[in-house]
Parts: C-alpha cells; sequence; structure tokens
C-alpha cells in the first residue's frame, strides 16, 4: 500500500477502470483518470454520457461495479468513504441552498455535520462566522452575506454554493454543471472563481457544457462519451 501511495505523490484522484451500469444500460466503460493535486480539470459530455454519476463515484455518493477510487492515497470503497468525508466538496446540478435563509447561513451550515448543536440552535461560534465572511468575500458576496438566497440571482446562488465549498475547508470541489441556465458574462464569472481556487491548492474537478469556457479556464479538459473519458486539452 505503502508503494502504491508513493506512486501516487502529487494526486488527489486516482481512478483505474472504473464501471458503472443502471440495470442493462453500462454508463461506464473501464474510465481511467489522475488528476493533479491542486488543478483544475472539466468532464465535458452528452447528457446522459455518465458525467454525474462520475463525479458522485469520486465523491463517495456510488460505489462502481468495477475499478478502484483512491482520494489522496485512500481507496476510498476499500478503507471506507468516511476517510474521506470533509475533505471533498460536491456541488450537484440542484445546489440545495436553504431558500428562506441569508447566504451566510447557507455557508455556515457547511460545518454542521463538526457542529450539530450549533446548528441545531443557530449558535455560530466567531471564528466560524469570521471564516464564513472570508469565503463569501473571495466570492465577491460579503456585502450581500445577510440577504435571503432566495432573492439573489443564479450566479450569486452558485457563488454562495462555492463559498460553502471553501468554508468547508474541502481540498477537493466536485461541481455538476454549475453555470448551467446562467448567461454568458455570468457563467463566465461563476466558471472564473471556481477555477481560480486551485491557485489556492485546492483540486477543482467540474462538469461543463461549454467547451469555449472549459478551454479558457481549465488545465485539462476531458470528454465523456460512450462510456470511455477521453483527454482533448
Amino acid at each position: 500500500m505503502e508503494a502504491e501511495r508513493a506512486l501516487e505523490a502529487g494526486k488527489a484522484v486516482v481512478l483505474n477502470s472504473v464501471e458503472f451500469s443502471y440495470g442493462e444500460l453500462k454508463i461506464l466503460k473501464g474510465v481511467s483518470l489522475e488528476v493533479d493535486a491542486g488543478s483544475a480539470i472539466a468532464i465535458m459530455g452528452r447528457s446522459g454520457s455518465g458525467k454525474t454519476t462520475l463525479l458522485k463515484i469520486i465523491a463517495g455518493l456510488l460505489r462502481p461495479e468495477r475499478g478502484s477510487v483512491r482520494v489522496q492515497g485512500l481507496d476510498i470503497y476499500r478503507d471506507g468513504s468516511r476517510h474521506i468525508w470533509g475533505r471533498i466538496a460536491y456541488i450537484p446540478q440542484s445546489i440545495g441552498l436553504i431558500e428562506g435563509a441569508s447566504a451566510l447561513y447557507n455557508v455556515l451550515i457547511a460545518r454542521a455535520p463538526e457542529h450539530l448543536l450549533n446548528f441545531i440552535i443557530g449558535f455560530w461560534s466567531r471564528g466560524d462566522v469570521r471564516d464564513a465572511m472570508e469565503a463569501l468575500r473571495i466570492v465577491g458576496l460579503d456585502g450581500k452575506a445577510r440577504i435571503r438566497v432566495d432573492r439573489l440571482s443564479g450566479g450569486e446562488r452558485q457563488r454562495v454554493a462555492i463559498a460553502r465549498a471553501l468554508f468547508q475547508r474541502a481540498s477537493i470541489v466536485l461541481a455538476d454543471e454549475p453555470v448551467s441556465n446562467l448567461d454568458r458574462d455570468t457563467a463566465e464569472n461563476v466558471v472564473r472563481i471556481l477555477a481560480g481556487l486551485s491557485r489556492n491548492g485546492v483540486t477543482v474537478i467540474s462538469v461543463l457544457h461549454d467547451l469555449d469556457l472549459a478551454l479558457s479556464y481549465f488545465s485539462r479538459v476531458y470528454v465523456l462519451s460512450d462510456g470511455r473519458l477521453r483527454e482533448i486539452v
């Protein structure tokens, strides 16, 4: 095992011959991928090609039928996905914000598993609030921290989700179509912030549908087609 980890030094995620099916439909057919720590990569493909499935497998939410998934040197399906809890932030297509709550509160709940009592009674330490405000500042929303998220624009809501990932102290961010249904300028702003996390050592893996944005902001771009992943840049 030590030899395996030594070989994977500097790799945040390593997939080896991953396969997955929904019933008789084979979605992933031996997908392999190595992602350097602190890099930003984009995955593209047609609707239904398996992009979301692939992200969920990396996040430990779906178990592959065959193959291995190593996150920061740990085989998450052999060693247990609990070992990566907190290391990965998964931003789904429906980002799951609490509509009646403020942007600040939606960021603070990212640490609810660590501070369950705080979550229940609605009390947060000064340190937590400071860190949450800093995360909102990074995405340009510190001035709207107290505003309810149902009053924010689509792009601002996506930035709240990114701030939540930062506040979680995740070293890997998985984003599933983070700019769908956004206008071009707003989408570019969100992608710029997301990909820019890699400058602070965060590994970013994002599903995108816009090739121009992917090529402009991500160091490597892949296409998932017919169950196989190939690099185009």
